[in-house]
């Protein structure tokens, strides 16, 4: 890990990678970036994407002319120090360069799990319905499995033409995470 003021031209650290790219859009996905391309794609994220970066002292460096990751890493430590206040400019200029001493600390997996599917125009067409909910507990039997969690109960929610949700809840046996199960469980 390089010191305090030099330039790493090394890719960043998992935590300042993980962090910036968590606030960028489609959220919810999962975005693989190879080690040879971290570097570039982290040089090109907006100032505000960096975490710890607000709007106001985005805005004062894009006053700047700091527009990107990539600008603010070359910007000496102390510049940035005096553009948006020590502490933060400190932190600002240390991730930047890739240099984040935060640990990682893994969350604890969400207590639910949704799959969702739209159709085009409406349908009465029973057959193309139930493949849909085929679908839907095939995908969501996927997800359960590659957490590595069990679902106790199925919740299926669906929303008419009028904007009218209806809901209806099957509790399995015991848990599970088998398509088959999932998918033909009977209702309590």
């Amino acid at each position: 890990m390089p010191t305090s003021g030099s330039v790493s031209a090394r890719p960043p650290p998992i935590t300042v990678a993980a962090t910036a790219s968590a606030e960028i859009p489609p959220s919810g996905g999962v975005l693989t970036i190879t080690p040879d391309q971290a570097t570039d794609w982290f040089a090109r994220l907006p100032v505000d994407a960096l975490h710890g970066i607000g709007p106001r002292q985005a805005a004062v460096l894009r006053d700047y002319g700091i527009h990107s990751v990539g600008l603010l890493a070359a910007v000496p430590p102390a510049t940035v120090q005096r553009l948006i206040g020590g502490r933060a400019g400190h932190l600002a200029a240390d991730r930047a360069r890739g240099i984040d001493p935060r640990p990682i600390v893994s969350r604890a997996l969400p207590a639910s799990a949704t799959v969702h599917c739209s159709f085009d125009r409406h349908t009465l067409d029973g057959a193309t319905v139930r493949a849909a909910l085929l679908d839907l507990v095939v995908r969501l039997g996927v997800r359960l499995r590659r957490r590595g969690q069990a679902a106790r109960a199925l919740t299926l929610t669906q929303r008419f033409a009028g904007g009218t949700p209806w809901e209806k809840t099957r509790r399995l046996a015991e848990p599970s995470a088998t398509t088959t199960t999932c998918g033909s469980s009977p209702t309590s």
